[in-house]
């Protein structure tokens, strides 16, 4: 009888049978390799002790093919994804991995590299509209396809024109943010019910920090004396690469926490810690080690402040909007108060004013007619 999820069965002959990823084609064609024992748990111990001293699991490629120019981009992109697994953070590797999975190869998997026009990368880019992608995402898919292509050209496959990638603006979709009245209603509700989860959150209102920064902040990022925040990692489940083995279960679990550095170089920043929650950090200050939301040297992961976050704003009666909205509206209220567009580019970590413009950057319909009002009656 088969393990369900584990590809370990007792043979008929009485033996054990334990199966694991040899290596993939440049198709993806996975081949295995078997193990065998006299028990369940002995094979399930040659198996993990294998899979422990395979590098790159479940990613390498059989060396006896090579890329010609007939390459799909599927071929390639099973190359590549070799080429940049150990140099890149975990992170961004399996973002990239969901981004040729779900954007890109149903697309573009079949075609080979020397008949890619820009006429086929503007209906992926039509297609992935109408589907309702963000910009941002347009915009990270664009960026894979083009490292792919890059990797292609350097080993002699070319397309079959210079490919241009185009700007993607963000649309002129207004994003869901709260109303005034709800934000403040929220902000009171913290304020009064005062909590380390709930300091964190308002940390999130009044920065415009990431929820898997929030997971990733201990007290020690805190400076008391200069009165300011560091970021410098965040918290992600990603999916478990390397089918690492987990010590307390001995099983391989699907995802993996992922503690690490921020999302870009310029995420790894310093922010300014309002007055108005200085007061609030030092009641609740902890050990250096430990993370503000738990208080504890675990920290809480994202799916699970999402969650509580979730269940706060059915308490407080406001209408169900994501975690990260905070992230935009703090955003809106910075521009809306007239402060520049460099510091607040600068405080949310962004790599240029453009990407913090485009993406993040909504004025919301009120504010518009606020300044309509205003610009009349100067006029008249």
């Amino acid at each position: 009888m088969c393990r369900k999820g584990e590809n370990i069965r007792k043979r008929k002959d009485g033996r054990w049978e334990a199966r694991y990823i040899k290596y993939r084609e440049p198709d993806g064609k996975i081949h295995y390799g078997s193990i065998y024992g006299k028990s369940y748990h002995e094979v399930k111990d040659k198996r993990n002790q294998k899979i422990s001293e395979l590098p790159g699991y479940g990613h390498q490629i059989c060396k006896t093919v090579g890329l010609n120019y007939q390459a799909t981009f599927a071929t390639v992109t099973e190359y590549w994804k070799q080429s940049v697994r150990y140099v890149i953070k975990d992170s961004t590797f399996s973002n990239y991995e969901a981004i040729l999975k779900n954007q890109l190869l149903p697309q573009l998997g079949d075609i080979q590299i020397r008949k890619l026009t820009n006429s086929r990368i503007m209906q992926l880019i039509q297609r992935k509209k109408e589907q309702g992608l963000s910009a941002g995402t347009i915009h990270v898919t664009l960026s894979v396809l083009r490292n792919v292509l890059n990797f292609a050209a350097k080993k002699g496959i070319y397309t079959a024109e210079p490919i241009c990638y185009p700007h993607i603006s963000a649309s002129g979709k207004e994003v869901k943010i709260m109303s005034l009245t709800d934000y403040q209603k929220l902000e009171n509700f913290l304020l009064t019910n005062m909590n380390e989860f709930h300091f964190g959150l308002l940390l999130c209102m009044h920065t415009g920090i990431r929820v898997g920064e929030l997971s990733g902040l201990r007290w020690g990022d805190i400076d008391f004396a200069q009165r300011k925040i560091r970021i410098q990692r965040t918290v992600l489940r990603i999916k478990n690469l390397d089918h690492a083995v987990n010590p307390n279960t001995g099983k391989v679990p699907k995802t993996v926490l992922y503690i690490g550095p921020p999302k870009t170089e310029q995420s790894n920043r310093e922010i300014p810690l309002p007055d108005k929650l200085l007061f609030h950090a030092r009641r609740f200050q902890g050990k250096d080690s430990t993370y503000i939301l738990s208080g504890t040297e675990k920290c809480m992961e994202p799916r699970i402040i999402q969650r509580r976050y979730a269940a706060l704003l059915k308490t407080c009666e406001i209408p169900p909007i994501k975690i990260h909205a905070l992230r935009h509206q703090f955003s809106c209220r910075w521009v809306e108060h007239g402060f520049d567009a460099k510091s607040l580019s600068e405080i949310l970590g962004h790599t240029s004013v453009r990407t913090t413009l485009d993406l993040y950057v909504h004025i919301q319909a009120e504010t518009k007619r606020q300044y309509m009002n205003q610009m009349i009656g100067q006029a008249m």
